[in-house]
C-alpha cells in the first residue's frame, strides 16, 4: 500500500508543476501505476505460511522489479488444514470484505486426499465462487506430494488442479510441476526438507517464483532477489518457474524421465 501511495503522490506533484502536456503524461503514468496495483489474499496451510509467508516472498519479488507495480498481500494460514477448514473458519467473509484483486488458494493434501479429491474440489468450487462474486480472480497454488521421495501421487495432484483450471476457469501456479522439472535437471538441489513435506529455502524460493509468474504473467528471470539461496541457484530456479508455468499452460506432459523419479 505504501508503494502505491508513493507512486501516486510523486506523479501528482509533478503534474502540478509541469506544463499541460507533461501533466497529461503524469496522469497517464498514475493510471498505469494504479492498474499495476495488486491486492492479494493467500489462503492455505504451512506450505503457504512458512519461510516468512508466500505473501512476503512475493512482495520481495515485486520489489525487485524495475517498474511501478505495487503489491499488498495478506495471508490466512494454519498448519495442516485444508480448504474445507478455511471454508468453515472465516475465509468466505474475509474474501467478501477484503476488496482483493486475487485470491490464492492452497489446501490440497496429497497423501491425505489423494484417494478422494472431492473434498478439495468441493471447497475449491465454493471459495472460487466467493472470490468471483467479490470481483476477484483465483489462483490455485499446486504444492508437491507428501513423502517427496515417492512421486507416485503427482498424477493425482495434476489431475485435481486440471479440474479446477478447466471447470472453474481459474489459474494454477504449478509449483509441484516446477519441483519435478528442477529435480530432474538438478538432483543435487534439495527442494524439500528432511521431513519430506515442507520446502527448504530453495524450494520455497521456487514455489514463490512460480506463484509470482502466475500472478503477474511475467517471468521472474533476471530479478535481483535471491532469498539467500545464492545468485546461481536463484537464476536456475527463476528459469524453471517460468518453464513450468509455460509448459503447464501449454498442456505439456512431464517428461517420462521426470515422472519416473
Amino acid at each position: 500500500m505504501s508503494i502505491r501511495r508513493a507512486c501516486l503522490v510523486a506523479v501528482t506533484s509533478a503534474s502540478l508543476l509541469a506544463p499541460a502536456s507533461v501533466g497529461v503524461a503524469a496522469q497517464d503514468a498514475a493510471a498505469s501505476a494504479q492498474s499495476l496495483a495488486e491486492r492479494v489474499l493467500f489462503v492455505g496451510n504451512s506450505h503457504t505460511g512458512r519461510h516468512g509467508g508466500l505473501d512476503w516472498l512475493i512482495e520481495n519479488f515485486v520489489a525487485a522489479e524495475d517498474g511501478p507495480r505495487s503489491f499488498d498481500g495478506e495471508a490466512l494460514t494454519e498448519g495442516g488444514v485444508t480448504l474445507e477448514y478455511h471454508w468453515n473458519n472465516g475465509v468466505p467473509q474475509a474474501i467478501r470484505e477484503g476488496a482483493y484483486d486475487t485470491v490464492v488458494l492452497q489446501g490440497y493434501l496429497p497423501g491425505a486426499e489423494t484417494q478422494n479429491a472431492e473434498p478439495f474440489l468441493e471447497h475449491a468450487r465454493l471459495l472460487h465462487g466467493e472470490a468471483i462474486d467479490a470481483g476477484a480472480e483465483t489462483v490455485f497454488f499446486m504444492t508437491w506430494p507428501r513423502g517427496y521421495n515417492d512421486w507416485s501421487d503427482i498424477d493425482d495432484v495434476i489431475e485435481a488442479h486440471r479440474i479446477v483450471e478447466t471447470e472453474l476457469g481459474a489459474s494454477v501456479a504449478p509449483a509441484a510441476y516446477a519441483f519435478e522439472l528442477a529435480q530432474a535437471e538438478r538432483p543435487d538441489l534439495q527442494l524439500v526438507s528432511d521431513d519430506l513435506v515442507h520446502a527448504t529455502w530453495e524450494g520455497a524460493y521456487l514455489a514463490a517464483a512460480t506463484v509470482y509468474a502466475t500472478l503477474f504473467d511475467r517471468s521472474p528471470e533476471g530479478l535481483q532477489y535471491t532469498f539467500g539461496v545464492g545468485a546461481e541457484n536463484a537464476a536456475f530456479l527463476q528459469r524453471i518457474a517460468w518453464q513450468a508455468l509455460t509448459d503447464w499452460r501449454a498442456g505439456t506432459d512431464l517428461p517420462a524421465e521426470v515422472e519416473s523419479l
